[in-house]
């Protein structure tokens, strides 16, 4: 994955950085990231400034709507929990967050050795725990916080290995000095969004990036990639590395299947994992197959019901002892909860001296934490310059900046403080530093805090990510959070020397590693597969049979209308229509304006579930589950597709405008199935993908032609050419007939043409080519129905005898429903019924 482009903003000259920082302010008593004086940038900045192009208002405006609508169509979203509605675009500031070589060599020291110091932290408290009877770290701190997890104690994990990724939420004090502020263990997110910035930013200043010898980020994920391989335990085998997520209602699902796809992890939620014989399988379509590693985004209380939290439906049942039994790396180890706590950091100077025999390199914001409220007299006078934090994770709390109270507040503080000092933490209040934010068309200063990740390398130290999650804050300027309105920068760490090139790709091959394996398809993924090319292609029918219907009303011709039986039992049969089709039969007919109003209804109506919206929200919805298998461009178009309903309502729409909406989404339904066939691997998820879209086109050409066919008035031109027009063949009619529409040949074009792939023996056909590449034989009893259907027609030219009878036809469209229908359950029953299997009691 390349991390530059070419979308640059403006051109060759650069007016400077003057006329934008009219108005630009940093409140007294926070470090400028932008400005080292008066109307003075710091010499980066200069000389980004002399690289960047145009920086101008305009210019960075529109580079800002670039980014916004290239991440908006790329669908990278931050969900908020406890909302309702669409997720939430990740928002991206267009300026980059640029730190010296210098600074950045200090910090990363300072962090790697508070990385190993955990890591030996993390040893003895699931250990010897010297550091507690000695007396380095009150028992209370640990025991009492609920993720310190017993089961976890003594066990040694099978790479020396417990924290293998982790971050440090870090900020600029007011003399420029880098503190840490908080510290991520347990699964840390952020990587992927670092990624997807960089690839944004890059783009948009592609000489300053490169003239500034920005160092790159793959170094930190191929040494996070050749950590887990290497040391997971698969003995000879190749080891089948997993990334496990909470799934797609996860705030940050998008980061999950983006590192999946970049780092080459297969993504599997809980249930698409097993444990037999303390060893963790994957649910596939081909079988069970082995894991060794699990890189995981799911918190420890979740991970496993049998030992952790009862009530989860998202781990899997015996995932500890699996871990505990060394036969699968965890990255990282459970219990890595506990070394999150703020109060922890109060006692880390001591313990840095105690463990590594020196002090530490990096301060941490000076914090106190005692079960004692006496031992806190001091702190708690000063409560004013405090901020206030839940020691531990299970308190509901908000964190409290003492600055904000009033006598009463601090009095109230003063009482909790004194009864349970233990729940509380107390921080020196540090002012974040600012940065320059282009926001609303111009240029202002935002508090800024930095998310640095570092990876094990597996002998005994770490890299850090040369770059980071840059946070800057929304409206409540004191907060970095994404939830609540805050934003983010890419990170921009520039170097001395040149940079060099790297790619995540392996060294060059030798003849043995040219193997060509198949990618694990979970039965998760091959059913959301399966269901998103029927969702699609019934999308698609719908679309195309309510445009052939909407366009048709108005030609004053009965066969297209309301009242025609045909036309009626199609719409109601495909969603289109509320209701059955008896109760519609029994209904007066009516009129050509009510019958208008109702289809356009019918298209917008959220709650219309079977009609074309649920249609495409369903298609959207199965693709977002399956995203690490779908090229950006196919997102792109997803996204785009998912937009046209939510945007639009009702009542103001006419059947222009009807129609022009139709029209788009047939166009964007073309172009996924066109991407699909251009883009996907022609592995045993494409297969799943393909047979669901030739079963539901089947069942719709059968069930189609079935209603016009019982129709009186099926031999009519108008009635025949709305069928072929449904059906996308009227182009092909046309040329090869060269007159009206007649019922033998339309027929023949829909039913048994071979070359047309829209016809029911085309799909018949590709469904008997399928079946037996399935990875299961037991599936082929369903070919000689197949078969027999596929052979119905040969290809000698019509004739008048072709079906002398009615029912020989009613029975052909019979046989073709139900071998769909049929393989549809078989496909269900084989393959995608043991995936969410029933609740187990873990309570006695």
């Amino acid at each position: 994955m390349r991390e530059a482009g070419s979308d640059a903003v403006g051109g060759a000259t650069m007016p400077g950085l003057v006329d934008l920082l009219r108005g630009y302010h940093v409140p007294i008593g926070h470090y400028d990231e932008l400005l080292e004086g008066p109307s003075r940038p710091r010499p980066h900045w200069s000389t980004f400034g002399e690289h960047a192009g145009t920086l101008d208002a305009r210019e960075l405006s529109r580079a800002e709507k670039r980014i916004a609508r290239q991440l908006h169509e790329s669908g990278v979203t931050y969900n908020i929990h406890a909302t309702v509605g669409p997720p939430r675009p990740w928002a991206l500031d267009v300026l980059p967050h640029i730190v010296a070589a210098h600074d950045w060599e200090s910090l990363t020291v300072g962090l790697r050795q508070r990385a190993r110091l955990l890591e030996a932290v993390a040893a003895d408290l699931y250990g010897d725990q010297r550091l507690i009877s000695e007396g380095h770290i009150p028992p209370a701190l640990i025991y009492r916080h609920p993720g310190f997890l017993r089961p976890c104690h003594g066990t040694r994990p099978s790479s020396g290995v417990r924290l293998h990724l982790l971050a440090f939420d870090v900020a600029r004090a007011v003399d420029g000095e880098w503190r840490v502020v908080a510290t991520r263990t347990q699964a840390p997110s952020g990587a992927g969004y670092a990624l997807e910035n960089r690839l944004s930013i890059s783009r948009i200043f592609p000489d300053a990036f490169r003239d500034l010898q920005v160092q790159l980020l793959a170094p930190f994920f191929r040494t996070l990639q050749e950590t887990m391989l290497e040391h997971a335990p698969c003995g000879s085998h190749t080891p089948h590395i997993v990334l496990l997520t909470p799934g797609p209602f996860n705030e940050t699902y998008f980061e999950h299947a983006y590192l999946s796809r970049y780092l080459g992890f297969s993504l599997a939620e809980g249930a698409d994992l097993t444990v037999r014989d303390d060893r963790v399988f994957l649910k596939t379509v081909t079988g069970l197959r082995p894991v060794h590693g699990i890189l995981r985004r799911l918190d420890d209380d979740y991970c496993d019901p049998l030992e952790l939290r009862a009530d989860s439906s998202l781990g899997v049942p015996g995932l500890m002892q699996a871990w505990r039994s060394g036969h699968v790396l965890m990255a990282n180890a459970f219990g890595m909860g506990v070394l999150e706590s703020p109060a922890l950091s109060a006692f880390l100077p001591n313990v840095a001296l105690h463990l590594l025999g020196e002090p530490l390199h990096l301060a941490s914001t000076p914090s106190w934490w005692s079960p004692d409220h006496q031992s806190l007299e001091g702190p708690i006078a000063r409560i004013s310059d405090m901020v206030i934090k839940p020691a531990f994770p299970d308190a509901a709390m908000e964190v409290v900046f003492g600055s904000t109270l009033d006598s009463s507040g601090r009095r109230s503080w003063h009482e909790r403080m004194h009864s349970a000092a233990e729940r509380y933490v107390l921080e020196e209040y540090v002012p974040l530093s600012h940065a320059p934010v282009w926001h609303a068309g111009h240029l202002e200063s935002r508090g800024l805090m930095l998310r640095v990740f570092l990876v094990s390398d597996g002998r005994g130290d770490y890299r850090v990510m040369s770059g980071g999650l840059s946070r800057i804050a929304g409206a409540e300027r004191q907060i970095v959070s994404g939830q609540r309105g805050g934003s983010s920068k890419d990170t921009w760490v520039l170097s001395d020397r040149p940079v060099e090139r790297v790619s995540l790709l392996p060294g060059r091959l030798r003849p043995e590693d040219i193997v060509r394996s198949e990618r694990a398809v979970s039965s998760r993924a091959a059913e959301h597969l399966f269901w998103l090319g029927r969702y699609a292609e019934r999308s698609e029918n719908g679309a195309r049979l309510l445009r052939a219907v909407l366009s048709r009303i108005h030609h004053d011709d009965a066969i297209i209308s309301g009242g025609s039986r045909p036309i009626l039992a199609s719409c109601v049969r495909h969603g289109l229509l509320p209701g059955s089709r008896g109760e519609r039969a029994a209904a007066p007919d009516p009129s050509p304006h009510e019958f208008e109003r109702e289809l356009i209804r019918g298209l917008y109506d959220p709650q219309a579930e079977r009609g074309v919206a649920g249609n495409i929200r369903r298609t959207v919805r199965v693709a977002g589950a399956v995203r690490d298998r779908l090229s950006g461009d196919n997102w792109r178009v997803l996204n785009k597709l998912s937009e046209m309903l939510t945007e639009r309502a009702f009542p103001h729409h006419g059947v222009a405008e009807a129609l022009d909406m139709i029209d788009q989404a047939i166009i964007s339904l073309v172009a996924v199935g066109g991407l699909e066939m251009a883009h996907m691997t022609r592995d045993d998820g494409w297969r799943f993908l393909s047979l669901g879209r030739h079963l539901e086109r089947l069942l719709f050409v059968s069930q189609t032609v079935a209603d016009v066919a019982a129709s009186e008035t099926v031999e009519h031109p108008a009635l025949l050419e709305w069928l072929l027009e449904v059906s996308d063949s009227i182009i092909t009619y046309r040329a090869r007939y060269m007159g009206h529409a007649e019922w033998l040949a339309v027929i023949d074009l829909l039913l048994f043409d071979p070359r047309n792939p829209r016809s029911a023996v085309f799909q018949i056909s590709k469904l008997a080519k399928h079946v037996p590449l399935l990875p299961d034989p037991d599936l082929a009893t369903a070919l000689p129905a197949l078969q027999r259907l596929a052979e119905t027609r040969t290809g000698e030219p019509v004739s008048g005898d072709l079906f002398p009878r009615a029912d020989a036809l009613r029975s052909f469209l019979r046989d073709s429903e139900d071998v769909a229908s049929q393989l549809s359950d078989g496909l269900t029953m084989r393959f995608f019924s043991h995936v969410y299997e029933p609740a187990r009691s873990t309570l006695l």
